[in-house]
């Protein structure tokens, strides 16, 4: 005999949450909208707390970004509509953005408040309706090469003539319809 003792089941049930939605802006030049869909993947804490972890894809004009979060789920009550909040804080990663030696992206800190309602079906299964806001940053970088090394500028990256960096802070309001289990 090889191994000797007990195996027990994982004692904390799991949790998912995943939502599509939009995210919407009237800052700069008219309403801007960004598709976003993500997933929460946690464990019952107690009757009324899920904790765990937040991903997903938001597709802002300018880049997609991939939030990573950590992520709480509560709802409580007993009735057939059930009050529902939530927070995800983490970082955006721009890795599916294409990245050149002259152009790429880098994603920043991501705050994800919403409140909203769960509806329960039949099973375990509850539907969701959310409304939030999303605040993401995100830098954008574009240089200029300098292959003689001509640059002395100790503040530059070896092999840079010049770089200009971006910084934007999406501040969103969301909506986002979902299945919780």
């Amino acid at each position: 005999m090889l191994f000797k003792g007990s195996v027990q089941a994982q004692t904390l049930p799991f949790t998912n949450h995943t939502e599509i939605g939009i995210l919407q802006s009237n800052q700069g030049l008219g309403i801007t909208s960004a598709l976003t869909l993500q997933t929460f993947n946690g464990v019952r804490i107690n009757p009324w707390l899920n904790l765990g972890f937040t991903t997903g894809i938001d597709r802002y004009n300018i880049a997609n970004i991939l939030p990573l979060a950590f992520g709480a789920r509560a709802y409580w009550g007993n009735e057939k509509f059930l009050p529902l909040a939530s927070f995800d804080i983490g970082l955006g990663s721009t890795l599916l953005e294409k990245k050149t030696d002259t152009e790429w992206h880098e994603g920043g800190l991501l705050l994800n408040p919403t409140f909203g309602v769960l509806m329960k079906t039949k099973g375990k299964t509850k539907l969701s309706l959310t409304i939030g806001y999303k605040r993401q940053i995100l830098t954008e970088y574009s240089a200029v090469l300098d292959p003689q090394q001509t640059n002395f500028n100790n503040s530059l990256p070896s092999g840079y003539h010049s770089l200009r960096a971006e910084r934007y802070i999406f501040n969103r309001a969301s909506i986002r319809l979902g299945v919780f289990f």
